[in-house]
């Protein structure tokens, strides 16, 4: 096969999405592995990786692997130093255990920081030089493009955008602080939510049984139920003004909404943007872009294989 090929692997904390991709940023197969739920680390990595060995046999030219992980990725000792989700991978050479399998370059980094990259390269940040990308779903992770290149800070720890607090002493947040933005705003806040409005019963539009997600929460929203529309507009209201502080430090051309309220329609994107251009100049919101992420689904994949593509073209 005369084609190049990357590996992206996008961990997750039920489950990890392993994919090739073409050096032209094109997903061409995809599997999903579920976590396993043990504490020898070796093990968990090795149920990821087993995929590439079958496209390796299958004579695919692979060049390198990216990983894409949900936590504190330091790049000088390649650990991961924090990793709520799954703690077998805390502090563990995972990195250089997969070197070692294939003796391929591996790169690693945190979820967003690569999303970030793969919408830079492939997707809706193509044309700007300057911006933010903000995943929402389970949590909310941030990675910064600043001048064309990834802004990672002095340990490589910047953009962790969901631990912002928002309110003192406010809402517990899953890292054990309080207040924090993701404890607000996140797709499982906004859901926890309406089930709590459910559980007390004021909140009577949703069917018995009913599968409760961002998507449906939005359709019900835009249909008028009045605790539904509170909801998202609490939230977009939360992350916008934080948005909006962040675009007068920074002055950023474009703001890219990814994750999984991205394929859920402009309704609550344009909530955020109404609230950033609340508190951001307008010198400096004149000329932004708040805008979905392309990429989608996809983006953990392709933004892991990126992360390789993007190594190899620095070195």
């Amino acid at each position: 096969m005369d084609n190049t090929y990357f590996i992206g692997i996008d961990i997750g904390g039920t489950s990890a999405k392993i994919g090739l991709v073409k050096d032209d940023g094109v997903l061409t197969e995809k599997v999903k592995i579920k976590t396993l739920k043990v504490l020898e680390w070796k093990k968990i990595i090795t149920e990821y990786i087993n995929p590439i060995s079958n496209w390796i046999d299958k004579g695919y030219n692979i060049k390198g692997i990216g990983i894409g992980v949900p936590g504190f990725f330091h790049k000088d000792t390649c650990l991961i130093n924090n990793c709520e989700n799954i703690p077998a991978l805390i502090r563990v050479p995972f990195v250089q255990y997969i070197k070692d399998r294939f003796n391929l370059p591996v790169y690693a980094d945190n979820d967003a920081t690569v999303a970030a990259i793969a919408e830079h390269l492939f997707g809706a940040g193509k044309k700007y030089k300057d911006f933010l990308m903000v995943t929402i779903g389970t949590g909310i992770g941030g990675g910064l493009i600043l001048n064309n290149k990834v802004y990672r800070g002095h340990n490589g720890y910047a953009g962790e955008l969901g631990h912002i607090i928002v309110v003192a002493e406010g809402r517990e947040c899953t890292c054990g602080n309080r207040g924090c933005i993701e404890a607000y705003s996140s797709a499982t806040s906004i859901i926890k939510r309406i089930n709590d409005g459910i559980k007390k019963g004021f909140i009577t539009c949703y069917k018995e049984n009913e599968k409760i997600n961002a998507q449906t929460i939005f359709e019900k929203a835009q249909q008028g139920d009045p605790y539904s529309f509170e909801t998202v507009d609490s939230a977009a209201r939360y992350l916008g003004r934080v948005l909006g502080g962040i675009v007068n430090l920074l002055n950023l051309e474009a703001i890219i909404i990814g994750g999984g309220v991205a394929s859920s329609g402009m309704f609550f994107i344009d909530k955020i943007k109404y609230y950033c251009n609340q508190v951001a100049w307008n010198l400096f919101t004149k000329d932004l872009h708040v805008v979905p992420a392309k990429l989608l689904n996809n983006a953990g994949i392709i933004g892991a294989a990126s992360l390789v593509i993007e190594e190899m073209k620095a070195s």
